[in-house]
């Protein structure tokens, strides 16, 4: 079981981008206050995103956000695996948070499911999907039902991916009750 108190949530940029489209960015800091880091990789790719550069800007402004160098001189190692890992997971944002996860034991929030997934069953790693989240605010009354499907509605009208069009489909079909916990 992961020690939540000390374990911290490294954003992906999907998972922003799910939040901002959903009007719900406030989410990530009421579920998870103080534990939240971005890779400075994942940070610049998101800064880049005219849509929602100036709400990335306001999470680190208000400290919901901190930024996280990804270490690749201090762990030479590291940038290694990144470099190798180039074809087997596309973007350069979800393979340094998943290496920084792998190697400092930390849970990695993403969506993109088809890549992070068998890496993160292949060492261990904790992850949460955008609709992991909606079921862990439900979970912890910061949200309804009906308001997460409004949502995903606006997530999905604005052609962004989710595993599933409803919480209760990804609660049946792949939600896991530990990340409950996290």
């Amino acid at each position: 079981m992961i020690q939540s108190e000390k374990v911290l949530i490294l954003l992906d940029a999907d998972v922003v981008i799910h939040l901002f489209k959903a009007e719900r960015i406030s989410l990530l800091h009421e579920l998870y206050a103080g534990r939240l880091r971005m890779l400075d990789i994942v940070l610049a790719e998101l800064l880049n995103n005219r849509t929602v550069n100036k709400i990335v800007e306001s999470l680190f402004v208000f400290k919901h956000v901190e930024e996280i160098k990804f270490p690749t001189i201090s762990i030479p190692s590291l940038l290694q695996e990144f470099v190798r890992l180039k074809y087997e997971i596309e973007g350069a944002g979800e393979r340094a948070s998943l290496l920084y996860c792998k190697h400092f034991k930390q849970i990695i929030a993403s969506s993109n499911t088809r890549d992070i997934v068998p890496f993160c069953e292949a060492n261990s790693i904790a992850y949460l999907t955008t609709m992991d989240l909606f079921a862990v605010a439900v979970d912890r009354g910061k949200m309804t039902s009906k308001e997460v499907e409004a949502c995903v509605n606006l997530i999905l009208n604005q052609k962004s991916y989710l595993c599933c069009h409803s919480l209760e489909e990804h609660i049946r079909r792949h939600f896991k009750q530990e990340k409950l916990l996290y």
